[in-house]
């Protein structure tokens, strides 16, 4: 399906990995400009962006950033611009996760969350925002990952995650209300269980993976394009009614 997003530029972050290389991938498909943000070494991301960029034809650039880091959003988006002269889309992807027993948080350990999951979304939707208001355009598309955890859990040990994530679907919605009214689409999705090269290098003899199948009511894990296949449905003109939702797309694994 065409999704009528050729020429348009997107940033993602956290997109050298995972659901976020995913997204990049479904993008450059689309005719998008990608802009590929994330923490992990620049030469490994402009190696992605390279590759992506001779497959589909598509503008691309890497950019190394801390979103917990105002300097480094701001100057994302800088270069984005600069490149590109406006960004329509931002993905925001990137986000901190890991155990952490409610004995052992201590309070900067539940910062480090806070930085990345709430004020990283924060300030890089503040960025977008200002920058669909300087340039006077009619319409700018935010998707924000949220996550099951935010809303329903069978594990334990991981509440620093679970209720940063829980901010960000409550901001996600906040957000959509404030800006929908300028043309600017805000929502978010949901992933369960996805496969990725974290969850396939697990030591435990494909044990997680048989466990998740009886828990996800289709059967099987996420490939991060299948998420991502939503995600950039999201910020398509055919989602023109689509506003402040929270996308499920768990495999059923919300029910």
């Amino acid at each position: 399906m065409d999704l009528l997003l050729k020429g348009k530029t997107a940033i993602v972050t956290g997109g050298g990995a995972g659901i976020g290389a995913g997204m990049c991938e479904t993008f450059a498909e689309e005719g998008v400009n990608v802009v590929i943000a994330d923490f992990r070494p620049l030469e490994d991301t402009e190696k992605q962006a390279k590759e992506l960029a001779e497959k589909y034809g598509v503008g691309t650039l890497a950019v190394r950033i801390d979103v917990s880091n105002p300097e480094d959003v701001e100057r994302m988006f800088k270069e984005a611009v600069e490149k590109f002269g406006t960004v329509d889309i931002l993905m925001n992807n990137a986000g901190k996760m890991g155990v952490n027993k409610i004995e052992d948080v201590t309070i900067p350990e539940l910062r480090k969350y806070e930085a990345v999951n709430i004020e990283g979304i924060f300030m890089t939707c503040k960025e977008m925002v200002k920058l669909h208001r300087s340039q006077g355009k009619k319409n700018s598309w935010i998707v924000n990952t949220v996550s099951k955890s935010a809303f329903s859990t069978n594990s334990g040990g991981n509440s620093p995650y679970i209720a940063t994530k829980g901010a960000v679907a409550s901001f996600t919605r906040g957000l959509a209300t404030e800006v929908g009214r300028e043309g600017i689409y805000v929502n978010g999705i949901i992933p369960g269980y996805v496969i990725t090269e974290t969850t396939k290098n697990i030591p435990d003899g494909g044990k997680r993976s048989e466990a998740m199948k009886k828990i996800i009511p289709i059967g099987r894990e996420a490939e991060p394009k299948e998420i991502a296949d939503v995600a950039v449905f999201l910020c398509s003109p055919k989602a023109c009614q689509v506003m402040g939702v929270l996308m499920d797309v768990s495999g059923g694994t919300m029910l």
